[in-house]
C-alpha cells in the first residue's frame, strides 16, 4: 500500500481502510491520521457513528475492532528483544507503531532522525508510563519537524549554489512555499524535488533501511503559481471575486510538475544557468 499503492486504482492505504469498514476514503483519511497520532478505538466508533447514523453502537464498534486489527494490529508478547515485552503485531502498521513506542519509552526519548529531546514534562523519569498518547504524537509531529527543518537547509544550499533567485516564504502544515524570480522557477522545482530526495534518504538511513523506492523518493508534483492557492487550477471564485482569478487579475492556472516533467524542462535535470 505505501510502495505501490495508488489512489486512482483505490490499492493506497486510504482506499484500504475505506473498503475494510464501508466508507469513503475521504472519512478513511480521517481515521489514519488519528490513528497515527494516537487516537483509540473509542474515537474510531465515535467517529463512524457521526458518518453514518444509520450505524448502532455495537455495529460501530465491530466496525473499529476490524478496522484496528486490520491496521494497528493486537499487542502480544515477544522475546524479539529478549525481556518478553508487548509488541503490535498482525496490522499493516504493527512495526510503525512498535517503534514510535519505542522511541516514546526509551530512557532518553530523542526523533530518530535529528536527535530532538522531548520536553522535561514528558520524559520517563517524570511521568512513567503516563501520557503516552501525547508522547507518541511527540514523536510524529517532531519528526515533521526534523523533515521541515532538513528541506529549508538543503534548498538553502541549493539555490546559493546553483544560484536560484528565490527565497523561503512560508510553510503551512505539509507544504512549503517559496518565492522565485519566473526564469528560475523550473530549476527551483527541481531543487525541491531533489531536496525531497535528500531528504527521505536522510530518514530512511537513521532507521535502518538502506535503499530508497521511486515512489516516496520525489514528489508527486510541485505547483509552480503566481499566487498563493490551495491548488494551482483553482479558479477562486468567491463573493468577493466573482470573475475569478483569471477574470479580475488576469492570473491563468498555474503548473503542477512531477519528477519527469520538470526534468522535461531543466534539460534533463541541469540546476546549473543554461
Amino acid at each position: 500500500m505505501t510502495l505501490q499503492g495508488s489512489k486512482g486504482d483505490a490499492t493506497d492505504v486510504h482506499s484500504k481502510t475505506a473498503s475494510l469498514v464501508g466508507i469513503s476514503r475521504d472519512e478513511a483519511k480521517v481515521f489514519n491520521y488519528a490513528r497515527i497520532y494516537g487516537a483509540g478505538k473509542n474515537f474510531a466508533q465515535k467517529l463512524l457513528l457521526q458518518f453514518n447514523h444509520r450505524l448502532t453502537k455495537s455495529e460501530a464498534t465491530a466496525k473499529a475492532n476490524i478496522m484496528y486489527k486490520a491496521t494497528k494490529g493486537v499487542k502480544k508478547s515477544s522475546s524479539v528483544y529478549g525481556n518478553g515485552e508487548k509488541l503490535w503485531s498482525g496490522g499493516s502498521e504493527s512495526e510503525m507503531f512498535n517503534g514510535l513506542e519505542a522511541t516514546a519509552v526509551a530512557p532518553d526519548p530523542r526523533t530518530p532522525v535529528l536527535g530532538c529531546k522531548i520536553t522535561k514534562a514528558l520524559q520517563p523519569q517524570n511521568v512513567y508510563d503516563e501520557f503516552m498518547t501525547s508522547r507518541i504524537n511527540w514523536v510524529v509531529q517532531s519528526s515533521a519537524v526534523d523533515y521541515l527543518h532538513l528541506m529549508l537547509v538543503s534548498m538553502r544550499w541549493l539555490f546559493d549554489e546553483f544560484d536560484i533567485n528565490g527565497r523561503f516564504c512560508i510553510s503551512i502544515h505539509d507544504e512549503v512555499r517559496y518565492l522565485v524570480k519566473s526564469e528560475d522557477r523550473y530549476r527551483a522545482a527541481l531543487a525541491l524535488h531533489i531536496t525531497n530526495l535528500y531528504t527521505r534518504s536522510m530518514f530512511a538511513y537513521k532507521l535502518g533501511i538502506y535503499d530508497l523506492p521511486q515512489s516516496v523518493a520525489f514528489f508527486s508534483g510541485v505547483d509552480i503559481d503566481q499566487c498563493l492557492r490551495k491548488e494551482s487550477s483553482m479558479s477562486c471564485k468567491t463573493p468577493s471575486n466573482i470573475h475569478s482569478m483569471q477574470g479580475s487579475y488576469h492570473i491563468a492556472d498555474g503548473e503542477v510538475l512531477d519528477i519527469y516533467q520538470t526534468l522535461k524542462q531543466t534539460n534533463g535535470g541541469k540546476l546549473f544557468k543554461s
